[in-house]
C-alpha cells in the first residue's frame, strides 16, 4: 500500500513540477517579447513622441501604457520566480493594463468615426460593460491566497494554482475583454472599408492592416487563455497560463498601433493626381476626410452626399491625433 501511495505522490509532484516549469517558460517568452520590442522601438518612440511638440491625450496614454507595461511586470517576476505570493497584484495589473489599452482603442475608433456621439456611446457601453464584468468576476470569486489546496508533498516557490470555481470567474472576465476587442475591430473594419472606396492607401491601409493583425493575435491569445481557465484540472498551475503573455501582447501591439500611425515611412495617402487628372474631385472619387483630421472641412457623410474635396493631404493629419 505504501508503495502505491508513494508512486501517487511522486506522480503528483512530477505533474506539479511540469506545470510550474511550463508556466515559467511562457512567462520568460512574454518578458522577452516585451523588452525586446521596447529595444527595437525606443528610437522611434523618441523621434515620434519625445522630440515632438504635438502632444495629445493619446500621447500621454501611449507613455502610460508603454511604461506601466514595462515596469509593472517586475513584481510578476517575483511571483513566478520567487516565493512571495502576488496573485492579487497580478489580477489588478491585468485589469489595469486592459483598461489603459481599451481607452486608447476607444479614442482611436472614435476619431475614425468623425467623433460621432453615437459611436462614442457604443464604445463607452462596450467598455463599461466589459469593465463591470471584470470587476464582478474578480469580486465574486474567492481570493487565490485564501484558498488552501492541499498537496501531498512539499513545494518551493509561489503557489499559482487555482480551483475550478476561481478559473470560471476569471475566465468570464477575459470573455468580457474579448467581447470589447471584437466590438472595436468590427467598427474599425466597417468604417475603414467604407472610407477606402474614396481614399485607398496611406493611413487607412495602416488602420485596417494593424487593426486586423492586432485583433487576430489578441483573439488567439485570449481564447487560448480562456481555455486554460476552463479546461485544466482544479488546483493546476496551468489555469491562466497565458495571462501574462496576453497582457504583454496587448501592451506591445497597442504601442505598435500608435507608433505605426506616427511613422511617415509606413504609408502615405494617395494624391488626387495619382487617380484623377484634375484636382477637384466629386463624390464618386473623392477621398474622405473627417473631423479627426486636424485640418478638417469635409466629413465622410458630406462626401458621400456629393461634396467636393480639394485638399487630399488632410487625411494624413490623423497621425497627429492618434
Amino acid at each position: 500500500m505504501s508503495s502505491v501511495v508513494s508512486q501517487s505522490v511522486r506522480d503528483a509532484a512530477e505533474y506539479w513540477a511540469s506545470t510550474v516549469r511550463t508556466d515559467s517558460y511562457i512567462t520568460v517568452v512574454a518578458f522577452t517579447i516585451l523588452y525586446y520590442d521596447f529595444a527595437l522601438t525606443v528610437v522611434s518612440e523618441i523621434e515620434f513622441f519625445w522630440t515632438s511638440a504635438n502632444w495629445s491625450i493619446i500621447s500621454v496614454l501611449f507613455v502610460v501604457n508603454r511604461y506601466f507595461g514595462l515596469l509593472g511586470t517586475v513584481p510578476l517576476g517575483f511571483e513566478y520566480f520567487g516565493t512571495p505570493s502576488e496573485q492579487t497584484y497580478h489580477q489588478a495589473f491585468a485589469i489595469a493594463t486592459q483598461a489603459i489599452v481599451a481607452i486608447m482603442l476607444v479614442i482611436r475608433t472614435y476619431a475614425l468615426y468623425d467623433r460621432s456621439k453615437r459611436i462614442l456611446a457604443v464604445l463607452i457601453v462596450a467598455h463599461v460593460g466589459g469593465a463591470i464584468g471584470c470587476l464582478v468576476a474578480m469580486l465574486t470569486t474567492k481570493s487565490p491566497n485564501a484558498t488552501n489546496i492541499p498537496l501531498p508533498f512539499t513545494t518551493s516557490g509561489c503557489d499559482l494554482s487555482l480551483t475550478n470555481a476561481q478559473g470560471l470567474h476569471i475566465a468570464f472576465a477575459w470573455i468580457a475583454m474579448l467581447w470589447f476587442d471584437s466590438t472595436i475591430f468590427t467598427l474599425t473594419l466597417v468604417q475603414t472599408i467604407r472610407m477606402r472606396r474614396y481614399f485607398p492607401g496611406g493611413i487607412l491601409e495602416k488602420l485596417l492592416r494593424d487593426g486586423t493583425i492586432y485583433f487576430g493575435i489578441m483573439v488567439a491569445s485570449n481564447v487560448s487563455n480562456i481555455v486554460t481557465f476552463l479546461a485544466t484540472p482544479s488546483g493546476s498551475n496551468l489555469k491562466g497560463l497565458e495571462t501574462t503573455f496576453t497582457n504583454v501582447l496587448s501592451t506591445t501591439l497597442t504601442s505598435r498601433l500608435i507608433l505605426n500611425l506616427r511613422d511617415p515611412t509606413l504609408g502615405r495617402p494617395r494624391r488626387a493626381s495619382e487617380t484623377q487628372p484634375t484636382t477637384t474631385l466629386t463624390s464618386t472619387a473623392a477621398p474622405p476626410t473627417s473631423s479627426y483630421m486636424m485640418s478638417t472641412r469635409y466629413t465622410l457623410t458630406h462626401i458621400e452626399a456629393g461634396g467636393v474635396l480639394t485638399n487630399t493631404e488632410d487625411i494624413s493629419a490623423v497621425s497627429t491625433m492618434v
